[in-house]
């Protein structure tokens, strides 16, 4: 099964973010879109992992997401990867001050090099994907207006949980399905009974 870990995006954010996508449409350039199903930002691709690793994978991050907090994060931004001159990969841009999604990168990648998957080599550049380019068509328009965008504001939420997420690819693109949400925080301790 093909898995990833992520954080996913509340209802506000992803309206926004779809008329952000219908401004981007409007230069035809040759883009697939990405739907608002399909909008998260993902801590950890996985890749395809053997049904058996997932008990312990799943023992992991309920460890790693116990230690964290809920935190906010704005998504804000538009631009592209490589650049927005060379757009390849079209996302917003997320922010999160305080440090905490960062340190929450850096435990999960401990946790699953851990059970054995190798290093990211990229590390972590928080974005959420909006959209991928097919071919050459419309490209300096919608560099264009991918630098018009460059500054909007999409929201914020408080993160309060993360997702393992289990990625089908069919032909009308990917299909997700949660194999397991995590809340973050530690769990209160039962209260010890008066004596």
């Amino acid at each position: 099964m093909r898995l990833f870990l992520a954080i996913k995006i509340e209802d506000a954010i992803l309206q926004a973010l779809a008329g952000g996508i219908d401004r981007l449409r409007e230069t035809r350039a040759a883009v697939r879109w990405v739907g608002p199903e399909g909008i998260h930002l993902t801590i950890r691709f996985l890749g395809e992992t053997d049904p058996d690793r997932v008990k312990g994978l799943v023992e992991k991050i309920s460890g790693v997401s116990s230690m964290l907090h809920p935190f906010p994060i704005s998504v804000a931004g538009t631009g592209a990867f490589p650049s927005p001159a060379r757009p390849r990969v079209i996302w917003a841009g997320v922010e999160e001050p305080s440090g905490t999604l960062n340190r929450l990168w850096a435990l999960m990648e401990k946790a699953v090099t851990d059970l054995g998957w190798e290093r990211e080599r990229k590390g972590f550049s928080p974005h959420v994907t909006l959209g991928r380019v097919k071919g050459p068509i419309n490209l300096s328009r919608l560099s264009s207006v991918i630098q018009t965008m460059k500054d909007d504001d999409w929201g914020w939420q408080e993160v309060r949980t993360l997702a393992l997420i289990r990625s089908r690819l069919e032909g009308g693109g990917p299909r997700y399905e949660d194999i397991k949400v995590f809340p973050l925080g530690r769990r209160s301790e039962p209260a010890k009974p008066d004596r």
